[in-house]
């Protein structure tokens, strides 16, 4: 089979990494729409991408895409998706799901009303060490989950070599939803989610600490109380080199999983402790099989065997998270505990 596969905006820098990955693999021929033309220029220049539209809507109906790949800004996400389920195209989004829970119900109404597939894109889930982290505690290989941590960040956005037109939109607080608490924070929401469920609890400190040229938060811990466990997930945008250990932890009644590593983008060790064996093991986790590696290929496989869209990277999960998330922004404004669900 080959694939018609739409873009639906470019100011998400993660866009270039799943164009490479879509051009790569020899079956999908790529359509792009965007209304910035230094864009779409560069889809042309840089990636020899040909077919360009400058209108989200008339690449829609004009080229039937197969399915559609959205990489707009946090607050955009919701109307394209409404958009595309309109005109009954598979979805896959970037993380986290939106910029308010709102907005992430409104994804979730429209795609299930057209009975069209989501996927909201969390590139954690294709690590090997932290797929089967979540793997061996699912198992109930450290008994039952008593304690999840998960640290995310970097310098900040700029210092990253993040491009002007994504800067412009993560330093909105309108249209991001937040800073690097959004930005973060939901890496770890969703997986505690995953992991733990709807917590009852949450409390969130989110403040800009360092960056006083931005208008958003730099730094946040949000913490999640369950019924016998606690997750505590933080974010920062000023870490001055690689962060210490990101995680994500985990702590069992009978044992512990740990993955090591400086930020997302390097190796990861995993390692294992346990009652019997202190000191722990590293342990090599399987390789993500072909069709699971990356999450255009994920993606594409759901779609062609017709299989739901699972773990991390599934709507209903993400949906969660950004109530997780919403809660924690509620918490820091009112200096309370927040309970959940959450009121919408």
């Amino acid at each position: 089979m080959r694939w018609n596969i739409g873009i639906l905006g470019l100011t998400h820098d993660h866009v270039w990494t799943h164009i490479r990955e879509l051009r790569d693999r020899g079956d999908t021929h790529v359509i792009i729409a965007e209304p910035n033309q230094t864009l779409l220029n560069k889809a042309r220049d840089e990636y020899a991408i040909d077919d360009l539209f400058p209108d989200y809507a008339e690449m829609l109906e004009q080229a039937t895409p197969d399915a559609v790949l959205i990489f707009t800004d946090n607050a955009g996400t919701a109307s394209l998706v409404e958009l595309a389920a309109a005109h009954d195209t598979p979805i896959m989004t970037e993380k986290p799901m939106a910029d308010s829970l709102v907005n992430a119900e409104r994804m979730l109404r429209a795609t299930e009303r057209a009975g069209v597939p989501l996927m909201v894109n969390w590139p954690t889930w294709w690590n090997p060490s932290i797929r089967h982290l979540v793997t061996l505690a699912q198992n109930g290989d450290i008994g039952e989950i008593v304690r999840f941590t998960f640290r995310g960040g970097h310098g900040g956005p700029r210092e990253l070599g993040c491009s002007d037109e994504f800067c412009d939109w993560l330093f909105d607080p309108q249209r991001n939803g937040g800073g690097a608490y959004i930005d973060y924070c939901g890496y770890g929401a969703s997986l505690a989610r995953l992991l733990l469920g709807l917590p009852s609890h949450a409390h969130a400190f989110i403040d800009r600490l360092v960056k006083t040229t931005i208008s958003v938060d730099d730094n946040a811990v949000l913490t999640l109380r369950y019924p016998a466990a606690l997750a505590v997930i933080e974010a920062t945008w000023t870490a001055a080199g690689p962060i210490p250990d990101a995680g994500p932890s985990i702590a069992g009644t009978q044992g512990s999983l740990v993955v090591s590593g400086p930020t997302s983008a390097h190796p990861r060790t995993l390692r294992q402790t346990s009652r019997r064996n202190p000191n722990g093991r590293v342990i090599e986790p399987p390789t993500l099989s072909h069709g699971n590696r990356n999450a255009t290929e994920y993606f594409l496989a759901c779609l062609r065997d017709d299989r739901p869209i699972v773990g991390q990277v599934s709507a209903v999960i993400s949906r969660d998270a950004q109530e997780i998330l919403e809660a924690g922004l509620r918490s820091s404004r009112s200096m309370t505990t927040v309970p959940l669900p959450i009121d919408t």
